[in-house]
């Protein structure tokens, strides 16, 4: 046994799509993690299969929206046929249609097809290039927390030893069926498991020569009296089929034999063909939010703190979302930037979002197809709403967000907007502007502290100050564009004080006789800092045309 302790500012658990985000966003801003994953290589299946645009900005910030793009590139997107074999086809429903009216809302696009079996080499191959620690096959044994941080006991399942971790926080990433929640005693709300199977099969077979032209993001739905359900590539030769099984009652996800799976098969193919079923994966969604994202010195991202159905997607970018929500706060705590009081705005901004977006997730045709009973949980904003708050369309209303509005009725309740103009608790509204002879997003002038936008270089002198007394980054960029004042409604004197998250922490509407003290105030009350009496030396980054 292996008495040795191993320090780490951040010990994370599970290496899914969020885990690996929250991985790679901590060392975005300079804090190392180790993330440890039981399962023994990166996800090969093409689940979670569209990003919407909102992640696809985290992960511009990042560095990776050139590798994500390369995965789209080239996919055409799905038909449907009564068998494989058919020459009949016609469109599926057109997802791009679905995400057209957020066109324009953000450098990128509404949404791109990347899914996790792409997305999760690319974030670990980010993270471990920045320094942080990934290891698989690898579990979290046990874990206690003091004051102090969190000791943890991992082991690694090839060798059996095991190991002693001791980190200042612990991020659950671990799933629906949370290890680390359970153990915490912490409780759930919602449906809980929907009466549904989702039924992944991945079979080995010469499929594709009744579709030679398929790419590898292209889906065939197949759609007849017997199966309905969707090929898809996941890998060379091997195939995957997704269909869905309302269950009678005493059903239960045993009843995917090979046998039956292989019969399911050749019925949507038309034919009998040579075929090797090599696994079948019945998943059985769930909605459920946990009622506390945080407990001490542990937070809950992704399934672990919402899962939802994928009926609109919601799932992995709602996490991926939760994972940038609470990277920064960690890292500006860790790094003595904020009082650990920053960490208690992770549930109250992210808690009313997760129980929307689970909400959702079960409005609309889902409600037909799951046939759910009449006393289904009723969750707030019970009837469905436009997409845009599922994506990104929500306000956050915290101790991190300076602004003078009444927040809404219950601390459950979701802030919804239907444009982004720079109202605090916002993303940062995108528009396309020219700056030091660039065209240029707003959101490509973030960086990885603070950001104050402005027109006026009279603010120069505030940032300079708040920076150097606060100890925190602020870089500064003097926009002269008239497409920023028309998407912002700001004149040259106003400005946006921009989180690490690209959310708005404060607007001014003009200069303020007493900038210097004013920045300072804000700053301190969004770092739960207070007045701050020693001075640092400055960490400003200003910039101007």
């Amino acid at each position: 046994m292996n008495t040795n302790v191993t320090r780490v500012p951040v010990l994370i658990v599970g290496a899914g799509a969020v885990g690996l985000a929250a991985s790679d966003l901590l060392a975005k801003y300079g804090v190392s993690s180790l993330l440890i994953e039981k399962r023994r290589e990166v996800f090969l299946y093409p689940k979670a299969r569209n990003l919407s645009f909102r992640s696809l900005e985290i992960l511009r910030g990042l560095g990776l929206s050139d590798r994500v793009h390369a995965v789209a590139d080239g996919v055409s997107g799905m038909v449907v046929k009564p068998t494989l074999n058919s020459a009949d086809e016609a469109p599926a429903m057109d997802v791009d249609a679905i995400f057209a009216p957020f066109a324009g809302l953000s450098p990128e696009p509404p949404a791109q097809y990347c899914p996790q079996s792409r997305l999760e080499p690319m974030m670990l191959a980010d993270t471990r290039r920045r320094g942080s620690q990934v290891r698989y096959a690898t579990e979290l044994v046990s874990f206690e927390q003091d004051d102090a941080g969190v000791t943890a006991v991992v082991r690694d399942r090839d060798s059996g030893e095991t190991e002693t971790v001791r980190a200042d926080y612990l991020v659950a990433a671990d799933g629906v069926h949370s290890p680390v929640r359970d153990s915490l005693g912490l409780t759930t709300s919602g449906y809980g498991a929907l009466p549904i199977f989702i039924v992944f099969v991945y079979f080995k077979a010469p499929w594709r020569t009744f579709v030679p032209n398929l790419r590898d993001g292209d889906g065939v739905q197949v759609k007849n009296a017997d199966v309905d359900g969707i090929f898809l590539v996941a890998e060379g030769d091997l195939g995957m089929f997704i269909t869905t099984y309302l269950p009678r009652e005493g059903e239960t996800a045993a009843q995917f034999t090979p046998e039956r799976c292989a019969e399911l098969l050749t019925r949507a193919v038309g034919e009998r063909i040579d075929m090797q079923v090599i696994e079948i994966a019945p998943w059985q969604p769930y909605e459920r939010v946990a009622d506390q994202f945080a407990c001490g010195r542990v937070f809950l991202v992704g399934d672990a703190a919402h899962t939802m159905p994928p009926f609109k997607a919601g799932g992995a970018n709602t996490g991926i979302q939760s994972a940038d929500n609470l990277a920064w706060k960690l890292a500006a705590v860790l790094n003595d930037q904020a009082a650990p009081a920053l960490l208690s705005t992770y549930h109250t901004e992210r808690h009313p979002v997760g129980r929307f977006n689970a909400h959702q997730s079960l409005t609309g045709p889902s409600l037909v197809l799951l046939r759910l009973d009449d006393d289904r949980p009723q969750l707030p904003a019970d009837e469905e709403t436009p997409m845009l708050g599922l994506l990104a369309g929500y306000q956050y209303r915290s101790a991190a967000v300076v602004s003078g509005e009444t927040p809404p009725a219950g601390p459950d309740a979701v802030s919804l907007v239907d444009e982004f103009r720079g109202q605090p608790g916002t993303r940062v509204p995108h528009a396309w502007i020219r700056y030091e002879g660039e065209r240029v997003s707003t959101l490509d002038l973030l960086g990885s502290g603070f950001t104050m936008l402005t027109g006026d270089e009279r603010w120069g002198s505030a940032v300079a100050s708040a920076a150097a007394e606060l100890g925190v980054s602020i870089a500064m960029h003097c926009i002269a564009d008239d497409a920023w004042g028309a998407v912002t409604g700001l004149d040259s004197q106003g400005a946006l004080l921009v989180r690490p998250d690209a959310f708005v922490a404060w607007r001014a509407e003009a200069l303020p006789e007493q900038p210097e003290a004013e920045l300072r105030q804000v700053l301190s009350s969004i770092l739960a800092r207070g007045e701050v009496a020693r001075q640092h030396q400055p960490a400003m980054h200003w910039r101007s045309r």
